[in-house]
C-alpha cells in the first residue's frame, strides 16, 4: 500500500503560484493520500472549496475532510443568504472505502506573536483486503517544539486508548 502525506500549503507551490491541479498530480496514484492545509472559502485561494476541487481532480478516491477551525463566511447575493463556512484543515483520500472518520483537535498554546492557529488530526478507518487500517492525517504546530511534543503525547494517548474506544459510534 502506497501512502503519501503532503502539506499543500493552501495550493501554493514553491514558485508562489496557486495551482491545485499541480498538487493533485503530485499525489495521484497513491493508495492513500493525507493532505494538510486544505481550505474552503479563503480569499488567498480564490474562495475555492478545495476539498471539492481536489475530489474532482482525483475522482477515483473516497475522501473525508476535517476542518481544524471553522468560521462563518456567509454572504448575501441578490437578497438571498448564501451560507458558507470558511475552514482550514486536513483531508484523506483513499482508493479503498473510508468506513468512518473523526477529527481530533490537538492541544494548543495560544500565542499572538507569532500567531499560531488550531491544528487537528483527521483519523480514518479504511477497509482493505487485509482488514481495517487506521490512518491519521495530522498537522502539528509550527511555532514551538513544546507544543508539538504536547500534541504528539495527546496522539499517543489516543492511540493507546483506541482498542477500547472503538470507532466514532
Amino acid at each position: 500500500m502506497k501512502l503519501v502525506s503532503y502539506n499543500i500549503q493552501y495550493g501554493f507551490g514553491s514558485d508562489g503560484r496557486y495551482d491545485l491541479s499541480r498538487a493533485a498530480r503530485i499525489v495521484a496514484g497513491a493508495d492513500v493520500i493525507a493532505l494538510q492545509e486544505v481550505e474552503r472559502h479563503w480569499q488567498r485561494s480564490n474562495f475555492d472549496d478545495q476539498p471539492e476541487l481536489l475530489s474532482s481532480l482525483l475522482p477515483d478516491y473516497h475522501w473525508v475532510y476535517g476542518p481544524a477551525f471553522d468560521m462563518d463566511a456567509s454572504e448575501r447575493h441578490d437578497g438571498r443568504l448564501v451560507n458558507r463556512r470558511r475552514q482550514f484543515g486536513t483531508m484523506v483520500l483513499s482508493k479503498l472505502p473510508i468506513v468512518w472518520s473523526r477529527l481530533h483537535a490537538l492541544p494548543m498554546r495560544r500565542t499572538q506573536r507569532p500567531l499560531n492557529t488550531r491544528n487537528a488530526a483527521l483519523e480514518c478507518m479504511i477497509r482493505t483486503p487485509a482488514g481495517p487500517v487506521r490512518v491519521l492525517s495530522l498537522h502539528l504546530a509550527h511555532i514551538a517544539v513544546e507544543e508539538r511534543l504536547e500534541q504528539i503525547d495527546y496522539l499517543l494517548a489516543e492511540h493507546r486508548r483506541a482498542p477500547s474506544d472503538g470507532g466514532p459510534w
